[in-house]
């Protein structure tokens, strides 16, 4: 009888090698969380002891499932994971690409609270898209979080972090009928692919072919609503202005990032006024979806947690040793 993690899909299996859905089949577990009126469904790794405790989203165009290579290297050197499926993506509740960047934020609220539930040991939490931004507006200076590290990181409201709809004239003209489309319809939507191009996100060639799968996953953003995308362009500044982050915070930015410019990026870890730590992928783009890539990221961000707090050592089982960048 075949295990299957938790979904029975076969488009899943495709991300990953043999030994690493083994790994993920035998190694993970999973829950649901209740976040204001959605449930939410977490996969959850597990030390045998008091650990830190990392938690993590994804990229609204993918769900967790698909970015376990993101999980594992944490998980093999010790930490607990607590790793997140965003409202109305992937098989979390909530009206399918429907759902608000403040109810993005409730979430990551209420896995910390489920961390500091379920394990002992200090918090983490990193984000690898918007649901960075996200992770920076619900968590800088919260007393329960030890570290953060994002990959992307501006203001709602900023043209520049909303760089693919276009110009910031276009920006404004898409927010301007994103709010009145709320209004009036919010479940209009449209084709989750016209939204941004999805090679921008993933651009290397080898990470083609998962592209294509994705379009085909039912689970995947098949369509982004009014109600969304407003949420995405409409001015909101962070409860905790950048200025006055005490929580450490490391931004991870790549320099050919097409979808959420370097320079914008940067420009706001220059306003950080806690600590802080900028790392630059200088060749690479918004993510990739190798195994080589997420654990050289991964050393990066198991370098600033254990600056702060996160004491680990490689767990004993028979996988490969994340590469530490």
């Amino acid at each position: 009888m075949r295990s299957d993690a938790g979904l029975d899909s076969d488009i899943w299996r495709h991300f990953y090698t043999p030994e690493e859905i083994d790994e993920i089949v035998t190694q993970s577990e999973t829950t649901t969380l209740v976040s204001g009126h959605y449930p939410i469904h977490v996969r959850i790794y597990r030390q045998p002891g008091p650990a830190p405790t990392v938690i993590m989203a994804h990229g609204i165009i993918v769900y967790a499932l698909l970015l376990q290579r993101m999980a594992l290297p944490f998980y093999r050197n010790g930490y607990n994971v607590i790793h997140f499926d965003l409202p109305g993506t992937g098989q979390s509740g909530g009206p399918r690409g429907g759902c608000t960047m403040r109810e993005f934020m409730q979430v990551w609220q209420d896995a910390v609270a489920y961390a500091r539930r379920t394990f002992d040991g200090p918090v983490f939490a990193m984000g690898n898209a918007e649901d960075g931004v996200t992770c920076y507006y619900a968590l800088a200076n919260h007393p329960d979080v030890r570290a953060i590290s994002v990959h992307n990181l501006f203001q709602y409201g900023d043209p520049a972090g909303a760089n693919p709809v276009g110009s910031p004239l276009k920006v404004r003209g898409a927010t301007l009928f994103g709010g009145l489309a709320t209004l009036v319809r919010p479940s209009y939507s449209i084709k989750g692919t016209k939204a941004f191009n999805w090679n921008d996100v993933f651009p290397s060639a080898e990470d083609q072919e998962y592209v294509t799968l994705l379009e085909r996953d039912p689970l995947g953003l098949k369509r982004v609503t009014a109600r969304m995308a407003f949420s995405m362009l409409r001015p909101m500044a962070p409860k905790v202005p950048f200025e006055a982050c005490r929580t450490p915070v490391q931004v991870i930015a790549s320099k050919l990032n097409a979808i959420w410019r370097y320079e914008t990026t940067v420009g706001y870890y220059e306003r950080i006024g806690g600590p802080k730590e900028l790392v630059t992928l200088p060749d690479k783009g918004q993510w990739e979806l190798s195994q080589a890539f997420h654990e050289d990221y991964c050393g990066h961000v198991m370098n600033w947690f254990g600056k702060h707090g996160a004491a680990t050592g490689p767990v004993e089982a028979e996988v490969p040793e994340p590469v530490v960048g």
